[in-house]
């Protein structure tokens, strides 16, 4: 197995750290807060809720496969090219 970049993985676990409290915020904003007081509507709320979505998903995924000992140097760029896919289809079927 290739040795991790320490300064890579470090960028990328803030990415997911930071990304899984956007979630948090996120929902309990669009889905909970709209239960007890009337909350202004935001056209971009549900897109940036989806693509903070993928790329926790694509992180997480990235970690267990480096946990499990199938990361290779080829799936970043795997994961970032189906990333960049995955959340381009979504806003321009969104928009």
């Amino acid at each position: 197995m290739e040795v991790l970049n320490p300064k890579k993985e470090k960028i990328i676990s803030t990415v997911q750290y930071a990304t899984g409290w956007l979630l948090f915020i996120l929902f309990i904003w669009g889905f909970v807060l709209p239960f007890f007081i009337e909350m202004p509507s935001s056209s971009v709320f549900f897109p940036t809720f989806m693509v903070t979505f993928f790329t926790h998903a694509a992180v997480g995924i990235r970690s267990t496969a480096i946990r499990y000992r199938v990361w290779r140097p080829w799936v970043d760029l795997a994961f970032l090219v189906v990333w960049i896919f995955s959340c381009s289809v979504f806003v321009l079927i969104y928009l």
